[in-house]
């Protein structure tokens, strides 16, 4: 059976890709990821919620796992206050995973959108002869090329 009919196993392969790129860096990761998997997945009704799990998986892991080492508390609730939002620490949390989301689903889409502008079944013209182009030239002017 093929990669592309198992979708959770491209979910789980990208929600992998991005939280190793998220940990080194790379923190846009969802995006490319996102893409990919709009182009390689038959159907955008699929592709896109998947590119959002992706993108909300990727960005919410470390934040458990810094609320469970650290605590996200103090920090938060200082972002909070730099937005003018005294005591609302869970929103600055909550609007990050929002862009991780929107990263991985914008992705999605992109690449979706991009497969679908592409030709189906398109064949090369390779050996087409050009006598059998219609031409924009006057026949006089063709006359004189010969």
């Amino acid at each position: 059976m093929s990669l592309l009919r198992r979708p959770a196993v491209l979910i789980a392969l990208g929600v992998v890709i991005s939280v190793a790129a998220l940990y080194l860096g790379a923190w846009w990761m969802p995006f490319p990821v996102g893409l990919s998997l709009g182009l390689v997945m038959p159907r955008a009704r699929f592709s896109i919620p998947a590119g959002a799990a992706i993108g909300l998986i990727a960005w919410t892991a470390p934040l458990v796992g810094e609320q469970v080492q650290y605590g996200l508390g103090p920090a938060a609730t200082s972002i909070a206050a730099i937005m003018g939002l005294t005591g609302a620490a869970d929103l600055p949390v909550a609007l990050t995973i929002l862009v991780g989301t929107l990263l991985g689903a914008s992705g999605a889409w992109l690449g979706s959108a991009g497969r679908a502008l592409a030709p189906r079944g398109a064949k090369p013209d390779v050996g087409r002869s050009r006598a059998s182009e219609p031409s924009l030239e006057p026949a006089s002017e063709k006359a004189a090329l010969r």
